[in-house]
C-alpha cells in the first residue's frame, strides 16, 4: 500500500521544504497521516517572483506547446490514477472509487483545455466607418487560485487547466493537498 506523500512547495522549478504546518488527519481514525507545509512570506514572495518570470516563458509559448504541456499533465495524472486516488481517499475521506473517478475528471477538464487553449482566436468587432476594434487573446498576468478542500482534484484541474492562457498559483483551502502538485511538476515547460 502506497504512503502518504511528503508534501513541500513547488516554487521556481524546484522542490522546496517549508515549516510543518497543519496535520494532515485520516478523517476515518483522525490519526496524522502528514502535513501540510505553510508557506513563509519569503516562500510567497519567491513563489510570485518565480510565476512572473514564468509568465514571460508562458507568453512566448506557442498554444499548440501550452496545449502539449496541459496534455502531458493530464496524461500523467491518468497513469497515476490509484496513487492520487490513494491520497485523496486518506485525506478526505472518499471512497477509493469517487477519487479514482474525481481523478479522471479533472483528467478531463485538462484534456479539454487544452483543446481550448488552442483556439486563441481574436475578434474584429466593426463599429463607426473605418473604425474596428481587435481583440487578441493572450497571458495577462499571473493569478492566484484558491480551491475548496473536498475536491482536491477536479476543481484544481479546473483552475490551472483553464490556466493555459496564464500562470497560476494554486492553493487549497487547508486539508490536503498534493492531488496535483508533483503532475504539474513533471509536465512544466522546463
Amino acid at each position: 500500500m502506497p504512503q502518504y506523500p511528503d508534501l513541500q512547495l513547488y516554487i521556481g522549478g524546484a522542490w522546496r521544504k517549508a515549516a510543518p504546518g497543519q496535520p494532515v488527519l485520516n478523517p476515518a481514525d483522525e490519526s496524522v497521516i502528514g502535513s501540510v507545509p505553510v508557506a513563509s512570506r519569503a516562500d510567497l514572495d519567491d513563489a510570485l517572483a518565480a510565476a512572473a518570470e514564468g509568465l514571460k516563458v508562458w507568453s512566448r509559448t506557442s498554444p499548440a506547446r501550452r496545449a502539449e504541456v496541459i496534455r502531458k499533465a493530464a496524461a500523467l495524472m491518468r497513469e497515476r490514477i490509484e496513487e492520487i486516488a490513494f491520497a485523496i481517499t486518506l485525506e478526505h475521506g472518499k471512497p477509493i472509487a469517487q477519487a479514482r473517478l474525481e481523478v479522471i475528471r479533472g483528467c478531463e477538464f485538462l484534456e479539454w483545455d487544452a483543446g481550448e487553449g488552442q483556439r486563441t482566436y481574436g475578434h474584429v468587432i466593426p463599429s463607426e466607418p473605418g473604425i474596428k476594434y481587435i481583440v487578441v487573446h493572450r497571458p495577462i498576468g499571473v493569478v492566484a487560485a484558491f480551491s475548496p478542500w473536498n475536491f482536491p482534484m477536479s476543481q484544481p484541474a479546473r483552475k490551472v487547466g483553464g490556466g493555459t492562457r496564464r500562470r497560476l498559483l494554486d492553493h487549497p483551502e487547508g486539508r490536503g493537498g498534493d492531488a496535483g502538485r508533483r503532475v504539474a511538476h513533471r509536465a512544466s515547460l522546463s
